[in-house]
């Protein structure tokens, strides 16, 4: 351990950076992943087995009172795991993010919800509508609203009219790791759901996304309370297949492509026993479909009212222009590197790290259950085959989040395993479990702390810049600005440091905010000045050392008392 902080002596240190491209990884960030591999993970094994001995009784009373909880016990442990996950991502949101977003689409996203929340699906845009930031849109005829799927819109509407904002995107970080220990205690016992859930919340890729509000978050959650529900109707059936469908539906209207990849195995599965008759047609077959009724309904119609097309989502109505097309797609190989096998290696380097890869290939095989999951994240990885879009991975490989709950539950089974193993050959259980836990508790929770440190410092950039505006004392006003990206890049400090957001957040739809900040452009203020009559204007322009930027007034008023802070300095 001391070895792997040793490392910061090195050329490149252990320093995170957040620039493009996506698929690109710093030094330092690839001496920490080698570090956390080589070094980490044999001393936290270590320090396992040294503690083995003093923990060993302890924590066999505890396994044998978590086996011997009633069905109320095991109900109000439930909701405490809920908790526990709930209160970390929002802990977390609130010390490492500073409740800012970490990426442009969370930005539009919540602008999205603010159209809905107004009952509206598309809102009037500034005329130039160059002038809005418009990244992450869509836009038509001078209304435009986010481009992001309905459920994710819908979350943030809910925020809006509860005035709740981010919570929603909280609680959903909470149900992974309540679903996972449910089917684990149904399955192999209380302890190992216990320990299914420790695995899900000691994810760095679970516990970083859970901070944020990605709509990898909401189709997580539907997911595995789709893998609950399918456990249920494989013993009971009957209107256990309509819920299962029903979530499949929620989570594909947060994440169609991904969900129906993920759900694939599952979905094929169920058709060959309905052509082998070892299930019922009508309860089945009719469930399912009962059950994706209303999302599909609420998909089209969604579509329909933004783009005028119900078989043309926002989202992809970007990718119509043959263009875009032969410009951004690449050749089947392009995409199978760089698409699949990085998001496979950065899922070995997020989910677990070493161990819990080492833990999924055991687990594999358990049973069909096993087989299926496993299967699911084969499938989700297929994907990448299709699309061009590598995916941040400073949260863990971003459009690889539902595969959490799916490793984890392999990942348990195959710790399982290795404990029946030990037994048999008359070793220590204790010392097994001893060792597993203790890398992962020491790797991951070294990892996820400097990964999360890492995030605060990026948040910090956002924060000076909002507290430049918010302390200059403009009262209502329009700041005609250069794109964010630019801005906050003249700082040499947040350059170095850098962000996945590059756009200024979008005015409210109402545009009920004391200050507006537009892009600027030739001839820009003479054409929005009519369209907000009651606001002072001034242009954003670059200052002089230290001061990164000042505000010039351009109605012929007094110019702000102060154009810089503290942190921006």
């Amino acid at each position: 351990m001391a070895a792997f902080f040793g490392l910061k002596m090195t050329a490149p240190g252990l320093t995170i950076s957040y620039h493009p491209p996506f698929s690109g990884s710093s030094t330092g960030e690839l001496y920490q992943w080698l570090g956390h591999a080589l070094l980490l993970v044999p001393g936290g094994v270590l320090l396992g087995l040294s503690a083995a001995h003093w923990v060993s009784a302890p924590a066999v009373r505890l396994w044998r009172r978590l086996e011997g909880l009633t069905a109320q016990e095991k109900t109000a442990g439930a909701l405490l795991v809920g908790v526990v996950a709930f209160l970390a991502a929002r802990i977390g949101r609130a010390v490492f993010l500073l409740d800012r977003p970490f990426t442009d689409d969370e930005q539009a996203a919540r602008f999205g919800g603010q159209v809905l929340a107004s009952g509206r699906v598309l809102a009037k845009l500034t005329d130039p509508i160059e002038a809005f930031p418009t990244l992450f849109f869509y836009v038509r005829d001078g209304m435009g609203s986010s481009f992001e799927w309905l459920g994710l819109q819908l979350a943030w509407a809910f925020g809006e009219l509860t005035g709740t904002g981010s919570l929603v995107f909280s609680l959903a970080a909470a149900v992974p790791a309540v679903a996972v220990a449910w089917v684990v205690t149904r399955r192999l016992g209380a302890a190992w759901g216990t320990v299914a859930a420790v695995l899900v919340l000691l994810s760095p890729m679970s516990a970083l996304l859970s901070m944020t509000s990605h709509a990898h978050l909401l189709s997580r959650a539907a997911l595995s309370v789709a893998v609950v529900f399918y456990v249920q109707a494989e013993e009971k059936g009957g209107r256990w297949w309509t819920w299962f469908g029903a979530m499949g539906g929620v989570a594909f209207l947060c994440r169609p492509f991904e969900s129906l990849f993920f759900l694939a195995p599952f979905y094929l599965w169920v058709l060959w026993r309905l052509v082998r008759r070892e299930l019922p047609v009508g309860a089945c077959l009719g469930g399912l479909v009962l059950g994706w009724l209303p999302a599909l309904v609420a998909f089209l119609a969604f579509n329909h009212a933004v783009t005028g097309d119900a078989l043309l989502p926002a989202r992809v109505s970007m990718y119509t222009f043959p263009a875009k097309l032969s410009a951004h797609d690449g050749t089947l190989l392009e995409r199978f590197g760089g698409n699949t096998s990085y998001n496979a290696l950065m899922l070995g380097v997020w989910f677990l790290g070493p161990v819990g890869m080492l833990l999924v290939g055991v687990g594999a095989s358990w049973d069909r259950l096993t087989k299926l999951l496993l299967l699911s994240v084969l499938s989700l990885l297929g994907l990448g085959l299709f699309h061009d879009n590598h995916g941040i991975h400073s949260v863990g490989p971003i459009h690889y989040s539902e595969c959490v709950p799916a490793l984890a539950l392999v990942a348990v089974h195959g710790l399982k395993r290795l404990v029946d193993v030990a037994r048999k050959a008359e070793l220590p259980r204790a010392t097994v479990m001893a060792g597993v836990l203790g890398a992962l508790v020491v790797g991951l929770g070294i990892l996820g702390t400097r990964n999360a440190l890492a995030l605060r410092e990026q948040a910090r950039i956002h924060e000076s810049m909002e507290a430049f505006l918010s302390g200059a004392g403009l009262g209502r006003a329009v700041v005609l600005a250069p794109q964010y990206g630019v801005a906050w890049n003249q700082v040499p400090a947040f350059r170095e440091v850098g962000s996945f957001v590059f756009e200024w957040a979008p005015p409210r739809p109402d545009q009920d905010q004391d200050v507006i900040v537009l892009h600027d452009g030739p001839g820009f203020a003479e054409k929005l000045r009519p369209q907000f009559p009651d606001r002072r204007f001034f242009r954003m322009v670059p200052g002089q050392a230290p001061d990164p930027f000042r505000l010039e007034p351009l109605d012929g008023g007094p110019a702000p008392a102060t154009a810089t802070d503290e942190g921006a300095r």
